[in-house]
Protein backbone atom coordinates (compact mmCIF):
# COMPACT_ATOMS: atom_id res chain seq x y z
CA UNK A 1 0.00 0.00 0.00
CA UNK A 2 2.92 2.42 1.02
CA UNK A 3 4.93 1.81 -2.11
CA UNK A 4 1.47 2.18 -4.56
CA UNK A 5 0.97 5.48 -2.57
CA UNK A 6 4.93 6.33 -3.72
CA UNK A 7 4.35 5.55 -6.86
CA UNK A 8 1.82 7.51 -7.39
CA UNK A 9 2.96 10.35 -5.99
CA UNK A 10 6.08 10.11 -8.47
CA UNK A 11 3.84 10.26 -11.10
CA UNK A 12 1.63 13.72 -10.12
CA UNK A 13 2.44 16.35 -12.21
CA UNK A 14 3.21 18.46 -8.95
CA UNK A 15 5.45 16.03 -8.06
CA UNK A 16 7.24 16.05 -11.52
CA UNK A 17 7.21 20.03 -11.74
CA UNK A 18 8.70 20.09 -8.32
CA UNK A 19 11.62 17.81 -8.88
CA UNK A 20 12.44 19.47 -12.20
CA UNK A 21 12.69 22.77 -10.71
CA UNK A 22 15.10 21.44 -8.35
CA UNK A 23 17.54 20.18 -10.84
CA UNK A 24 17.33 23.50 -12.79
CA UNK A 25 18.04 25.43 -9.95
CA UNK A 26 20.95 22.80 -8.92
CA UNK A 27 22.32 23.14 -12.71
CA UNK A 28 22.88 26.73 -11.72
CA UNK A 29 25.00 25.54 -8.49
CA UNK A 30 26.89 23.42 -11.23
CA UNK A 31 26.88 26.35 -13.33
CA UNK A 32 28.66 28.22 -10.49
CA UNK A 33 31.10 25.52 -9.44
CA UNK A 34 32.23 25.26 -13.32
CA UNK A 35 32.91 29.04 -12.96
CA UNK A 36 34.83 29.21 -9.62
CA UNK A 37 37.12 26.20 -11.31
CA UNK A 38 38.23 28.44 -13.68
CA UNK A 39 38.89 31.68 -11.56
CA UNK A 40 40.45 29.16 -9.64
CA UNK A 41 43.09 27.79 -12.17
CA UNK A 42 43.21 31.62 -13.32
CA UNK A 43 44.13 32.94 -10.05
CA UNK A 44 46.73 30.18 -9.81
CA UNK A 45 48.34 30.89 -12.76
CA UNK A 46 48.80 34.77 -11.53
CA UNK A 47 50.72 33.71 -8.45
CA UNK A 48 47.52 34.21 -6.30
CA UNK A 49 47.53 30.59 -5.27
CA UNK A 50 50.83 29.09 -4.88
CA UNK A 51 49.54 24.78 -6.21
CA UNK A 52 51.88 23.56 -8.73
CA UNK A 53 50.46 23.60 -11.60
CA UNK A 54 51.23 20.15 -12.58
CA UNK A 55 48.69 19.44 -10.08
CA UNK A 56 46.19 22.09 -10.30
CA UNK A 57 45.74 21.66 -14.19
CA UNK A 58 44.49 18.07 -13.67
CA UNK A 59 42.90 18.44 -10.77
CA UNK A 60 40.83 21.57 -12.61
CA UNK A 61 40.17 19.90 -16.10
CA UNK A 62 38.81 16.78 -14.11
CA UNK A 63 36.56 19.26 -11.70
CA UNK A 64 35.13 21.34 -14.70
CA UNK A 65 34.26 17.97 -16.34
CA UNK A 66 32.87 16.77 -13.60
CA UNK A 67 30.31 19.99 -13.27
CA UNK A 68 29.22 19.90 -16.49
CA UNK A 69 28.21 16.86 -17.44
CA UNK A 70 24.98 17.13 -15.98
CA UNK A 71 24.61 20.72 -17.72
CA UNK A 72 25.84 19.06 -21.07
CA UNK A 73 23.33 16.30 -20.36
CA UNK A 74 20.60 18.70 -20.76
CA UNK A 75 21.73 20.69 -23.26
CA UNK A 76 22.17 17.37 -26.06
CA UNK A 77 19.02 15.79 -24.87
CA UNK A 78 16.73 18.95 -24.55
CA UNK A 79 17.84 21.45 -27.00
CA UNK A 80 20.20 19.80 -29.91
CA UNK A 81 18.29 16.36 -29.98
CA UNK A 82 15.07 17.74 -28.94
CA UNK A 83 13.56 14.91 -27.06
CA UNK A 84 10.71 15.05 -24.43
CA UNK A 85 10.08 14.51 -21.74
CA UNK A 86 12.80 16.62 -20.42
CA UNK A 87 15.82 14.75 -18.73
CA UNK A 88 15.34 17.24 -15.78
CA UNK A 89 12.02 15.04 -15.14
CA UNK A 90 13.54 11.26 -15.09
CA UNK A 91 13.50 10.69 -11.47
CA UNK A 92 17.54 9.28 -11.66
CA UNK A 93 18.69 13.06 -12.85
CA UNK A 94 19.08 14.06 -9.49
CA UNK A 95 21.45 10.80 -8.95
CA UNK A 96 23.50 11.86 -11.50
CA UNK A 97 23.69 15.60 -10.48
CA UNK A 98 24.72 14.33 -7.06
CA UNK A 99 27.36 12.22 -8.32
CA UNK A 100 28.96 14.70 -10.60
CA UNK A 101 29.74 16.89 -7.91
CA UNK A 102 30.81 14.51 -4.69
CA UNK A 103 33.07 13.88 -7.85
CA UNK A 104 34.28 17.24 -8.49
CA UNK A 105 34.64 18.03 -4.71
CA UNK A 106 36.37 14.82 -3.97
CA UNK A 107 39.13 15.50 -6.57
CA UNK A 108 39.94 18.80 -5.38
CA UNK A 109 39.82 17.74 -1.52
CA UNK A 110 42.44 14.65 -2.38
CA UNK A 111 44.44 16.47 -4.91
CA UNK A 112 44.71 20.21 -3.24
CA UNK A 113 43.63 20.37 -0.02
CA UNK A 114 41.53 18.78 2.86
CA UNK A 115 40.93 22.41 3.87
CA UNK A 116 38.29 22.58 1.33
CA UNK A 117 36.31 19.68 2.48
CA UNK A 118 34.09 21.76 3.94
CA UNK A 119 32.97 22.02 -0.19
CA UNK A 120 30.59 18.30 1.01
CA UNK A 121 28.04 20.73 2.45
CA UNK A 122 27.29 21.54 -1.34
CA UNK A 123 25.61 18.41 -2.09
CA UNK A 124 23.88 18.08 1.13
CA UNK A 125 22.68 21.54 0.08
CA UNK A 126 21.79 20.60 -3.19
CA UNK A 127 19.88 17.25 -1.89
CA UNK A 128 17.73 19.52 0.38
CA UNK A 129 16.03 20.85 -2.64
CA UNK A 130 14.02 17.77 -3.27
CA UNK A 131 11.66 16.26 -1.08
CA UNK A 132 12.02 14.28 1.33
CA UNK A 133 13.37 10.61 0.61
CA UNK A 134 15.17 8.69 2.94
CA UNK A 135 17.01 6.62 0.01
CA UNK A 136 18.59 9.90 -1.22
CA UNK A 137 19.20 11.31 2.37
CA UNK A 138 20.86 8.14 3.22
CA UNK A 139 22.73 8.07 0.11
CA UNK A 140 24.31 11.76 0.89
CA UNK A 141 24.81 10.95 4.61
CA UNK A 142 26.98 7.91 3.61
CA UNK A 143 28.97 9.56 1.24
CA UNK A 144 29.82 12.45 3.50
CA UNK A 145 31.21 10.09 5.70
CA UNK A 146 32.85 8.22 3.36
CA UNK A 147 34.70 11.65 1.46
CA UNK A 148 35.75 13.57 4.49
CA UNK A 149 38.48 10.19 5.91
CA UNK A 150 39.48 9.80 2.31
CA UNK A 151 39.96 13.35 1.44
CA UNK A 152 42.01 13.74 4.64
CA UNK A 153 43.93 10.83 4.61
CA UNK A 154 44.16 11.21 0.46
CA UNK A 155 45.69 15.00 1.07
CA UNK A 156 48.05 13.84 3.38
CA UNK A 157 49.91 10.94 1.27
CA UNK A 158 48.85 12.00 -2.46
CA UNK A 159 47.56 15.96 -2.38
CA UNK A 160 49.93 19.28 -2.55
CA UNK A 161 52.13 20.17 -0.07
CA UNK A 162 50.82 21.53 3.12
CA UNK A 163 53.00 22.30 5.62
CA UNK A 164 50.66 22.01 8.80
CA UNK A 165 50.12 18.24 8.38
CA UNK A 166 53.41 17.23 7.18
CA UNK A 167 55.84 19.23 9.33
CA UNK A 168 57.75 20.22 6.56
CA UNK A 169 59.50 23.23 5.61
CA UNK A 170 60.69 22.61 1.93
CA UNK A 171 58.06 21.45 -0.99
CA UNK A 172 60.95 19.17 -2.27
CA UNK A 173 60.56 17.14 1.01
CA UNK A 174 56.82 16.54 0.45
CA UNK A 175 57.35 13.13 -1.34
CA UNK A 176 55.66 9.95 -1.08
CA UNK A 177 58.30 8.50 1.05
CA UNK A 178 58.44 11.34 3.63
CA UNK A 179 54.69 11.13 3.79
CA UNK A 180 55.08 7.67 4.72
CA UNK A 181 57.40 7.79 6.85
CA UNK A 182 55.75 10.09 8.95
CA UNK A 183 52.45 8.45 9.08
CA UNK A 184 52.91 6.97 12.23
CA UNK A 185 50.30 5.62 14.51
CA UNK A 186 50.27 8.81 16.31
CA UNK A 187 50.12 11.29 13.39
CA UNK A 188 47.27 9.39 11.82
CA UNK A 189 45.64 9.35 15.48
CA UNK A 190 46.02 13.22 15.36
CA UNK A 191 44.46 13.67 11.61
CA UNK A 192 41.92 11.59 12.88
CA UNK A 193 40.78 14.09 15.86
CA UNK A 194 42.16 17.13 14.58
CA UNK A 195 40.95 16.98 11.34
CA UNK A 196 38.60 14.39 10.08
CA UNK A 197 36.52 14.34 13.11
CA UNK A 198 36.00 17.67 13.67
CA UNK A 199 35.00 18.59 9.76
CA UNK A 200 32.99 15.06 9.97
CA UNK A 201 30.88 16.34 12.69
CA UNK A 202 30.47 19.77 11.17
CA UNK A 203 29.15 18.15 7.79
CA UNK A 204 26.94 15.35 9.56
CA UNK A 205 25.36 18.68 11.05
CA UNK A 206 24.73 20.30 7.87
CA UNK A 207 23.12 16.97 6.29
CA UNK A 208 21.18 16.75 9.36
CA UNK A 209 19.91 20.41 8.52
CA UNK A 210 19.36 19.18 4.81
CA UNK A 211 16.98 16.51 5.99
CA UNK A 212 15.01 18.63 8.22
CA UNK A 213 14.51 21.46 5.25
CA UNK A 214 13.90 18.57 2.56
CA UNK A 215 11.45 16.70 4.97
CA UNK A 216 9.70 20.18 5.34
CA UNK A 217 10.01 20.92 1.34
CA UNK A 218 8.13 17.40 0.96
CA UNK A 219 5.34 18.39 3.79
CA UNK A 220 4.67 21.61 1.72
CA UNK A 221 4.37 19.29 -1.56
CA UNK A 222 2.34 16.93 0.10
CA UNK A 223 -0.27 19.71 1.31
CA UNK A 224 -0.14 21.25 -1.87
CA UNK A 225 -1.04 18.20 -3.99
CA UNK A 226 -3.54 17.21 -1.72
CA UNK A 227 -5.38 20.79 -2.33
CA UNK A 228 -4.41 20.48 -5.85
CA UNK A 229 -6.14 16.98 -6.04
CA UNK A 230 -9.63 18.60 -3.64
CA UNK A 231 -9.76 21.27 -6.81
CA UNK A 232 -9.50 19.37 -9.20
CA UNK A 233 -12.40 17.05 -7.82
CA UNK A 234 -14.04 20.09 -7.16
CA UNK A 235 -13.91 20.90 -10.98
CA UNK A 236 -14.39 17.54 -12.18
CA UNK A 237 -17.77 17.83 -10.20
CA UNK A 238 -18.68 21.22 -11.19
CA UNK A 239 -17.69 20.59 -14.55
CA UNK A 240 -19.88 17.43 -15.02
CA UNK A 241 -23.05 18.93 -13.04
CA UNK A 242 -23.00 22.02 -15.50
CA UNK A 243 -22.07 19.26 -18.34
CA UNK A 244 -25.39 17.60 -17.72
CA UNK A 245 -27.55 21.16 -17.25
CA UNK A 246 -26.09 22.20 -20.67
CA UNK A 247 -27.41 18.61 -21.99
CA UNK A 248 -30.80 18.84 -20.23
CA UNK A 249 -31.28 22.03 -21.16
CA UNK A 250 -30.32 21.65 -24.70
CA UNK A 251 -32.36 18.27 -24.88
CA UNK A 252 -35.61 20.26 -23.65
CA UNK A 253 -34.85 22.66 -26.80
CA UNK A 254 -34.51 19.86 -28.95
CA UNK A 255 -37.72 18.18 -27.89
CA UNK A 256 -39.54 21.08 -29.29
CA UNK A 257 -38.92 20.19 -33.39
CA UNK A 258 -36.66 16.51 -33.12
CA UNK A 259 -38.81 15.09 -31.03
CA UNK A 260 -36.75 13.31 -28.38
CA UNK A 261 -33.53 15.51 -28.01
CA UNK A 262 -31.16 12.58 -29.10
CA UNK A 263 -30.10 14.55 -31.28
CA UNK A 264 -28.29 16.51 -29.03
CA UNK A 265 -26.41 13.89 -27.74
CA UNK A 266 -25.67 12.54 -30.94
CA UNK A 267 -23.81 15.51 -32.87
CA UNK A 268 -21.93 16.40 -29.45
CA UNK A 269 -20.84 12.60 -30.07
CA UNK A 270 -19.61 13.14 -34.06
CA UNK A 271 -18.54 16.44 -33.18
CA UNK A 272 -16.24 14.73 -30.52
CA UNK A 273 -15.35 11.77 -33.07
CA UNK A 274 -15.10 14.36 -35.77
CA UNK A 275 -12.41 16.54 -33.51
CA UNK A 276 -10.20 13.46 -32.65
CA UNK A 277 -9.71 12.62 -36.35
CA UNK A 278 -8.60 16.00 -36.66
CA UNK A 279 -6.26 16.29 -33.74
CA UNK A 280 -4.44 13.22 -35.03
CA UNK A 281 -3.75 15.23 -38.85
CA UNK A 282 -0.34 17.67 -38.46
CA UNK A 283 -2.29 20.42 -39.84
CA UNK A 284 -4.77 20.41 -36.48
CA UNK A 285 -2.62 19.01 -34.23
CA UNK A 286 -1.60 22.28 -32.60
CA UNK A 287 -4.98 24.08 -32.35
CA UNK A 288 -6.90 21.41 -31.28
CA UNK A 289 -5.28 20.69 -27.87
CA UNK A 290 -6.97 17.72 -25.77
CA UNK A 291 -8.43 20.12 -23.13
CA UNK A 292 -9.60 22.78 -26.65
CA UNK A 293 -11.93 19.57 -27.85
CA UNK A 294 -13.16 19.00 -24.88
CA UNK A 295 -14.29 22.47 -24.33
CA UNK A 296 -15.83 21.98 -28.20
CA UNK A 297 -18.12 19.06 -26.93
CA UNK A 298 -19.37 21.04 -23.85
CA UNK A 299 -20.22 23.72 -26.27
CA UNK A 300 -21.62 21.33 -28.98
CA UNK A 301 -25.28 20.60 -27.13
CA UNK A 302 -25.57 24.36 -27.42
CA UNK A 303 -25.70 24.74 -31.01
CA UNK A 304 -29.44 25.11 -31.30
CA UNK A 305 -30.88 26.71 -27.65
CA UNK A 306 -31.45 30.14 -29.52
CA UNK A 307 -34.32 27.78 -31.03
CA UNK A 308 -36.24 28.57 -27.58
CA UNK A 309 -37.01 31.97 -29.01
CA UNK A 310 -38.37 30.61 -32.46
CA UNK A 311 -41.95 29.94 -32.69
CA UNK A 312 -43.41 26.62 -32.44
CA UNK A 313 -45.75 27.00 -35.63
CA UNK A 314 -42.49 27.64 -37.16
CA UNK A 315 -40.61 24.88 -35.65
CA UNK A 316 -43.09 22.24 -35.83
CA UNK A 317 -44.61 23.53 -39.39
CA UNK A 318 -44.83 19.85 -41.47
CA UNK A 319 -43.87 21.74 -44.89
CA UNK A 320 -41.46 24.29 -46.45
CA UNK A 321 -40.77 27.71 -44.58
CA UNK A 322 -41.87 31.09 -46.27
CA UNK A 323 -39.20 33.24 -47.21
CA UNK A 324 -40.39 35.53 -44.15
CA UNK A 325 -40.43 31.81 -41.82
CA UNK A 326 -37.17 31.14 -42.79
CA UNK A 327 -35.74 34.29 -41.67
CA UNK A 328 -37.12 34.16 -38.69
CA UNK A 329 -35.53 30.73 -38.24
CA UNK A 330 -32.65 31.62 -39.26
CA UNK A 331 -32.12 34.33 -35.92
CA UNK A 332 -31.83 31.48 -33.40
CA UNK A 333 -27.87 31.53 -34.18
CA UNK A 334 -27.91 35.42 -33.12
CA UNK A 335 -30.10 34.79 -30.65
CA UNK A 336 -28.52 31.60 -29.33
CA UNK A 337 -24.94 33.39 -29.45
CA UNK A 338 -26.74 36.09 -27.15
CA UNK A 339 -28.50 34.06 -24.98
CA UNK A 340 -25.06 31.86 -24.12
CA UNK A 341 -23.26 35.05 -22.88
CA UNK A 342 -26.30 36.08 -20.89
CA UNK A 343 -26.53 32.97 -18.77
CA UNK A 344 -23.29 31.26 -19.29
CA UNK A 345 -20.80 34.35 -18.53
CA UNK A 346 -20.62 34.26 -14.75
CA UNK A 347 -20.51 30.46 -15.03
CA UNK A 348 -17.81 29.56 -17.53
CA UNK A 349 -14.39 30.63 -18.57
CA UNK A 350 -13.75 33.37 -21.27
CA UNK A 351 -12.43 30.14 -23.42
CA UNK A 352 -15.70 28.27 -23.07
CA UNK A 353 -18.26 30.96 -23.48
CA UNK A 354 -15.94 32.04 -26.81
CA UNK A 355 -16.21 28.60 -27.93
CA UNK A 356 -20.00 27.87 -27.33
CA UNK A 357 -20.91 31.20 -29.19
CA UNK A 358 -19.17 30.44 -31.98
CA UNK A 359 -20.47 26.85 -32.43
CA UNK A 360 -24.26 28.89 -31.88
CA UNK A 361 -23.46 31.63 -34.12
CA UNK A 362 -21.64 29.84 -36.37
CA UNK A 363 -22.68 26.94 -37.37
CA UNK A 364 -24.93 27.64 -40.12
CA UNK A 365 -22.14 29.36 -41.91
CA UNK A 366 -21.24 27.71 -45.01
CA UNK A 367 -17.47 27.45 -46.67
CA UNK A 368 -18.12 29.72 -50.53
CA UNK A 369 -19.52 32.04 -47.85
CA UNK A 370 -23.79 31.36 -49.13
CA UNK A 371 -24.76 30.57 -45.62
CA UNK A 372 -25.87 32.70 -42.42
CA UNK A 373 -26.12 34.70 -40.33
CA UNK A 374 -23.17 36.58 -41.60
CA UNK A 375 -22.35 34.66 -44.69
CA UNK A 376 -18.54 34.17 -43.30
CA UNK A 377 -16.32 32.59 -45.78
CA UNK A 378 -13.47 29.93 -45.69
CA UNK A 379 -11.32 30.42 -42.77
CA UNK A 380 -13.16 33.41 -41.48
CA UNK A 381 -15.79 30.66 -40.14
CA UNK A 382 -14.37 29.48 -36.39
CA UNK A 383 -13.10 25.84 -36.03
CA UNK A 384 -15.45 24.73 -33.86
CA UNK A 385 -18.59 26.08 -36.20
CA UNK A 386 -17.14 24.33 -38.53
CA UNK A 387 -17.21 20.91 -37.16
CA UNK A 388 -20.56 21.43 -35.72
CA UNK A 389 -21.64 22.27 -39.41
CA UNK A 390 -20.96 18.83 -40.19
CA UNK A 391 -22.23 17.14 -37.25
CA UNK A 392 -25.38 18.78 -37.29
CA UNK A 393 -26.47 18.23 -40.53
CA UNK A 394 -24.89 14.82 -41.21
CA UNK A 395 -27.81 13.73 -37.67
CA UNK A 396 -29.98 16.23 -39.48
CA UNK A 397 -30.57 13.99 -42.81
CA UNK A 398 -30.24 11.03 -41.24
CA UNK A 399 -33.18 11.72 -38.52
CA UNK A 400 -36.58 12.22 -38.82
CA UNK A 401 -38.88 15.13 -38.93
CA UNK A 402 -42.06 16.64 -39.04
CA UNK A 403 -41.47 18.07 -42.64
CA UNK A 404 -39.46 14.79 -43.82
CA UNK A 405 -38.12 11.17 -43.80
CA UNK A 406 -34.98 9.85 -42.34
CA UNK A 407 -32.21 9.41 -45.28
CA UNK A 408 -30.08 6.28 -45.37
CA UNK A 409 -26.80 7.04 -43.50
CA UNK A 410 -24.89 5.72 -46.87
CA UNK A 411 -26.58 8.49 -48.74
CA UNK A 412 -26.45 10.99 -46.24
CA UNK A 413 -22.63 10.39 -46.30
CA UNK A 414 -22.56 11.01 -49.53
CA UNK A 415 -24.16 13.70 -49.95
CA UNK A 416 -22.11 15.91 -46.83
CA UNK A 417 -18.62 14.75 -48.73
CA UNK A 418 -20.12 16.40 -52.12
CA UNK A 419 -20.28 19.20 -50.44
CA UNK A 420 -16.87 19.58 -49.24
CA UNK A 421 -15.50 23.08 -50.26
CA UNK A 422 -18.76 24.40 -50.60
CA UNK A 423 -21.03 23.91 -47.82
CA UNK A 424 -18.42 22.30 -45.66
CA UNK A 425 -14.65 22.88 -44.62
CA UNK A 426 -12.96 20.65 -47.44
CA UNK A 427 -10.26 19.08 -44.57
CA UNK A 428 -12.66 18.40 -42.39
CA UNK A 429 -14.76 16.42 -44.99
CA UNK A 430 -11.19 14.61 -46.34
CA UNK A 431 -10.70 13.75 -42.68
CA UNK A 432 -14.39 12.56 -42.10
CA UNK A 433 -14.31 10.41 -45.84
CA UNK A 434 -11.44 8.67 -44.13
CA UNK A 435 -13.52 7.51 -41.17
CA UNK A 436 -16.41 6.66 -43.48
CA UNK A 437 -17.09 2.99 -41.90
CA UNK A 438 -16.96 4.53 -38.14
CA UNK A 439 -19.20 7.56 -39.16
CA UNK A 440 -22.01 4.66 -40.89
CA UNK A 441 -21.14 2.46 -37.45
CA UNK A 442 -21.56 5.65 -35.19
CA UNK A 443 -24.88 6.64 -37.19
CA UNK A 444 -26.49 3.36 -36.55
CA UNK A 445 -25.58 2.59 -32.63
CA UNK A 446 -27.32 4.22 -30.13
CA UNK A 447 -25.43 7.09 -28.50
CA UNK A 448 -24.24 6.21 -24.75
CA UNK A 449 -22.90 8.04 -22.44
CA UNK A 450 -19.33 6.23 -21.92
CA UNK A 451 -19.20 6.92 -25.64
CA UNK A 452 -19.51 10.64 -25.20
CA UNK A 453 -17.22 10.10 -22.11
CA UNK A 454 -14.53 8.78 -24.40
CA UNK A 455 -15.37 10.87 -27.56
CA UNK A 456 -15.57 14.40 -25.55
CA UNK A 457 -13.91 13.99 -22.40
CA UNK A 458 -17.35 15.10 -20.59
Amino acid sequence: MKEATKTALRADPLFITAEADANRFNLKCMAVLCALVIVSATLNALGVFTQDMRVMLPCMVICFLAFSQPIAAVLIHDRILGKTPTVLEGPGFKYFILICVYLGIGVVCVMLTHNVVILLTVPALMAAQYRDQKRLLRWTLISTVLLVPVSVYGGYFIGALDRNMLKVVESSEATLENRLRLATPTRMTELLTHYVLPRLLCLIAVDILASGITRRTGKMLDREAALAEKVREEMERRTGMLSRVIEDLAAVIETRDEGTGDHVLRTKAYVGMIARWMQAEDGFRERLSDEYIEEICDAAPLHDVGKIAVSDLILLKPGKLTDEEFEAMKQHTVKGGKMIRNIFSNLEGDAFLKTAEEIAVSHHEKWNGRGYPYGLQGEEIPLPARIMAVADVFDALVSERVYKAPMPPEEALELIVSEGGSHFDPDIIRIVSMHREEVLDASRSPIKQNQLDADGHS
